[in-house]
């Protein structure tokens, strides 16, 4: 059997699969970010991985794409923890999430974008990854990321910034303590997921204009930050989206980059189906 995984920080889909690549099962649990969890902790992840433990020892190859799975560190400690789960396991790829948007997307060259909890963007040009500059995380980078759209609509509230018709509405949603919301911010486990939480609130709320405002320039401060790295790139090929920011803001993006006269190809909201697809046909024609 074929294990495959495709994991942000917040959520990690999981495929396994038999040889010829017929779906036996598919499951959900939390992000799997090396950077930010205890090998103790992601074991615990896998171990509840709905059936997936118990098929351990009949899976032979693992294809893993994470959020921080960037860092060859980080990649020798997920390879550790599933190999001291699944023991018969022959076979471990364990690449960097930008690299199953790119298998998710498209076979040719084009720029391609995750816009989710986190953010990164490459170049693919038909056979290999180019990135012009490293993905740093929710601290110092970010935007246009879901953790980056909670801070503003957190710190708006909060400094009086937020229209009251919106404020009301957030107010009864969440506690509207500051000490409530800075005790559950410092106190989690993970502060970016987190943050990114609140961008539910965002989407719940289309049409609003301050919420249109909100979006529009959180996806300008990620075309600005990262595509524009690509100009030369961006004017020959089409753009691809990975992650459920993109998804459910694709009328703006399309809109903005329209407006410059770059084009977008595709939007994928949640890219396992295809990241499974694209190895499982690579295999069957080797």
């Amino acid at each position: 059997m074929i294990l495959f995984a495709d994991s942000g920080s917040t959520k990690c889909d999981w495929v396994l699969t038999k040889e010829n690549g017929e779906i036996i099962h598919k499951t959900q649990t939390q992000g799997i970010n090396p950077f930010l969890l205890s090998d103790d902790t992601i074991i615990d992840i896998i171990k509840n991985a709905d059936v997936i433990p118990q098929k351990s020892k009949l899976i032979s190859e693992i294809h893993f794409y994470g959020a921080g799975c960037g860092q060859i560190d980080c990649q020798k400690k997920i390879d550790q923890v599933l190999r001291s789960i699944f023991e018969n396991v022959k076979s471990i790829t364990i690449e960097e999430d930008i690299i199953g948007a790119v298998k998710a997307t498209t076979t040719k060259p084009g720029i391609v974008c995750i816009l989710g909890t986190g953010t990164n963007c490459c170049f693919f040009d038909g056979k290999k990854v180019i990135q012009k500059f490293p993905a740093l995380g929710y601290l110092l980078a970010d935007e246009g990321s879901g953790n980056y759209l909670g801070k503003k609509i957190i710190k708006d509230y909060f400094l009086g910034k937020m229209p009251s018709d919106i404020a009301l509405l957030f107010k009864n949603d969440y506690a509207s303590e500051i000490d409530q919301l800075l005790d559950k911010l410092y106190t989690a486990n993970h502060p970016n997921k987190y943050l990114a939480s609140y961008v539910q609130f965002i989407f719940r709320n289309r049409g609003n204009t301050y919420i249109e405002s909100v979006l529009h320039q959180g996806i300008s401060d990620f075309i600005d930050t990262y595509l524009f790295h690509y100009k030369k790139e961006l004017s020959q090929h089409p753009i691809h989206f990975v992650g459920s920011v993109a998804y459910y803001s694709q009328d703006i993006i399309k809109t903005l980059l329209d407006n410059q006269g770059y084009r977008v190809k595709s939007f994928v909201k949640k890219p396992i189906d295809q990241v499974v697809s694209h190895i499982t046909t690579q295999k069957i024609s080797q």
